[in-house]
Formats: structure tokens, sequence, C-alpha cells
């Protein structure tokens, strides 16, 4: 059993090194090469599946089975959207995110539970009721879309918008009505399908989410910045106020 621990540890370390030089390795061709490295199409779609995996050790069985099902109902949402225009707008993807079931690669899977992990993290530590958790949960994912779209869409190219009508960054506003329906649905299996949680688990995703706010600010797109940094200050300061009232139930007993 102990030496299981240890291979999990050891696996864990293993994971977050590949993925902080990946992440370190993107910045860093925007930041500072005038081209993309040639044969790269590999590193994005490895970093999402790292981060994703990460996610789910932190969350435990139980738990992870929301954020499949979350991811698994926002993946469909691609492949409609992709096909029909509906609910985000009118764009494809490109060949950045590798393999494409339906036109949208397979890993937008775990990019999803990327994102659904992170706003479950923020809501849990912040101690937040189902009620609360199901009006918060979309309007923190069109957050953090806010901060994903510049670099998708720009030094990453992964996708593009086809729409006539574009107001953010390119983006039609149409797509944030997409992201809080289809945020709203995909969130709910993932609060109402939880077990018990680590505070590990908001770590993935926020630093996912330091890799846009790196290459927005890079890239001088200041709202895509802005938003991104928003949405790491809301997970820093569920953080501290999850450790403070523990602190306060510790000093109760």
């Amino acid at each position: 059993m102990h030496e299981r621990s240890i291979i999990t540890n050891v696996s864990i370390w293993l994971l977050w090194i590949i993925l902080t030089v990946l992440m370190v390795g993107g910045v860093a061709s925007v930041g500072f090469m005038e081209e993309k490295p040639e044969n790269t199409n590999w590193a994005a779609p490895t970093m999402l599946v790292i981060a994703a995996i990460l996610v789910l050790i932190y969350f435990g069985i139980r738990s992870s089975a929301g954020l499949l099902i979350g991811g698994f109902i926002g993946f469909l949402s691609e492949l409609v959207g992709v096909s029909t225009g509906y609910p985000y707008g009118s764009y494809q993807y490109t060949e950045v995110l590798g393999l494409s079931i339906g036109n949208v690669p397979i890993v937008l899977f775990a990019a999803w539970i990327i994102v659904l992990s992170l706003v479950c993290m923020i809501l849990k530590l912040l101690g937040a009721d189902t009620k609360v958790s199901i009006i918060l949960a979309p309007i923190l994912l069109v957050l953090l879309d806010l901060a994903i779209e510049p670099v998708a869409t720009g030094s990453l190219g992964a996708w593009y918008w086809t729409e006539e009508i574009k107001g953010y960054y390119g983006v039609p506003i149409s797509n944030f009505g997409g992201w809080l329906l289809v945020g709203f649905v995909a969130y709910l299996p993932v609060q109402f399908v939880y077990g018990k949680y680590t505070v590990a688990g908001i770590f993935p995703g926020a630093s996912i989410f330091c890799f846009f706010v790196a290459i927005n600010l890079l890239d001088t797109q200041w709202i895509g910045a802005i938003a991104g940094i928003s949405s790491l200050s809301i997970a820093i300061a569920s953080l501290a106020y999850s450790k403070k009232n523990c602190l306060v139930r510790l000093r109760s007993k």
C-alpha cells in the first residue's frame, strides 16, 4: 500500500513537471519566437490532457464521475455547435488540437473537464450552496471563456469564427450566451454527483489559466488578460476563505 502511494505521488510530480515544461514552452514560443516551431501541434492537446488527468486524480472516483458527465455534455455541445452554429455561433476547429470526431478535437472533452473542475473547486471552497452554485457556475464559465477566446483564436489558432457579426476579439456575442446555457447544463452533474474533495483539485485548472493570462498579456489582449486575472483572483480568494474557515473550525473545537 505504501509503495503504491509512493508510485502515485511520483507520477503526479512527473505530470506536473511535464505540464509546467509545456506551459513555459508555449509562453516562450509566443513571446520570444517570430514563428511557431514546426511539428509542435501535439503540445497544446498534451497539455490539456495532462491537466485533466491531474484533475481526475485529485477529485477521486465519485467526483470525477460528475466531471466526466459534464465534460461529455460540453463535448456534445461542441459537436452540435460545429455542425449547426448553435448555441455558440458559426465556428470551425483547425488541426492544432489534434484528432477530431465530427470536426471537433477529442481533447475538447479534457478542456471541459478542466474548466468545470476549476469552477467547482472555487464554489466548494467558498461554501456556496446548491442554488447559488448552479447560478454562479455558468457566469464563472463565461468569465473563463473571456480569457480563453483571444488566445485560442489568436496565437494558438485552435479555431476560427465564420460569423459576419463579431464583437469580442472577433468572437460573436452569441458565443457567451451559448456558454451560459451549456455551462448551466454541464455543471449540474458536477454539482450533484460529488464526493469528498481535496484543495489540490483547484491547481490544474488554475495553472492552465496562468498560461492563458500570460499569452493574453504578451499579445496585449488586455480584456482577456483582465478576465483571466479576475478568474485567478477569485480562485485565490476561495483558497484563502477556505483556509480561514478551517482555522476557525479548528479553534472552536
